[in-house]
């Protein structure tokens, strides 16, 4: 028994060295997903009632499989050192955050879900948080905190940039347009909008400029955005790079991998 126990918990914490998914967590995000598609689609009023009651019976069976999972975490909760051992570490395990994740992504699959309790389909959306319980998902929390964390300075900066540019240009905007469009960039604040929207590059179109000036103002505040969106975009993607590079550096480490030697 106990060596099933050891076994489910290895299949559970990906607890091997290669450091590959292991089959059991293969199907647990295959189910997840499977699921998460369904609880979209179900939103449809077509959908839901062309195939409502198929999609009931696939929600009892991934919310069964569910079920497993959760009581094989139960089961094997001791094994973690940061729960501690017998009922302690079950209980500890119990009302942990991820195990909560967990009951709210189950309950809502044994509850009878027609029309007029259609709000507990939205509410199983909420299995959408089960991805947490992903390692590539907790990897890439890690690299972008770390992305964050190590390149604040320079996100400050490329802050500071974008938001003088927001002001100087929605400032100009108001000096050329105000007496021509009060409606719609009468205020700094209404102009405020208009440069945000043509700085993201989203433009909605809902206020635009119509003089000469204003449409000068607005190809070099457009220019100027790129930068806007450049700059932080390639500081984060060398935070990244870093953290990817770190983590396999240590990799190798804990390997016993060496590097290429200079020696020749």
């Amino acid at each position: 028994m106990n060596e099933l126990r050891l076994r489910i918990y290895k299949q559970l914490k990906n607890d091997s060295p290669e450091g590959r998914t292991s089959v059991f967590n293969k199907i647990c995000g295959v189910t997840i997903f499977i699921s998460i598609f369904f609880a979209v689609m179900v939103t449809e009023n077509s959908i839901d009632y062309q195939f409502g009651d198929q999609i009931d019976l696939l929600d009892w069976i991934i919310g069964g499989w569910f079920c497993v999972e959760y009581l094989c975490r139960l089961w094997v909760a001791p094994l973690e050192k940061k729960y501690g051992q017998g009922w302690k570490g079950v209980f500890r395990y119990v009302i942990s955050p991820m195990s909560i994740i967990d009951v709210i992504a189950i309950v809502p699959s044994f509850f009878g879900v027609r029309a007029e309790l259609k709000i507990l389909r939205i509410i199983r959306l909420l299995r959408i948080l089960k991805i947490g319980r992903s390692e590539k998902f907790k990897q890439s929390i890690f690299h972008f905190n770390y992305a964050l964390r190590s390149k604040s300075q320079e996100l400050q900066i490329s802050t500071f940039y974008t938001v003088l540019l927001l002001l100087i240009s929605s400032t100009f905007m108001y000096l050329a347009e105000s007496s021509i469009q009060p409606g719609l960039l009468g205020s700094i604040p209404r102009c405020l909008w208009w440069s945000i929207t043509t700085v993201s590059a989203v433009g909605y179109g809902d206020s635009i400029p119509v003089t000469a000036l204003g449409k000068i103002i607005a190809s070099i505040t457009s220019l100027m955005g790129i930068a806007a969106i450049a700059i932080p975009t390639g500081i984060l993607a060398s935070g990244f790079s870093e953290s990817i590079g770190a983590q396999a550096k240590n990799q190798n480490v804990s390997n016993g991998i060496q590097g290429p030697s200079n020696t020749g």
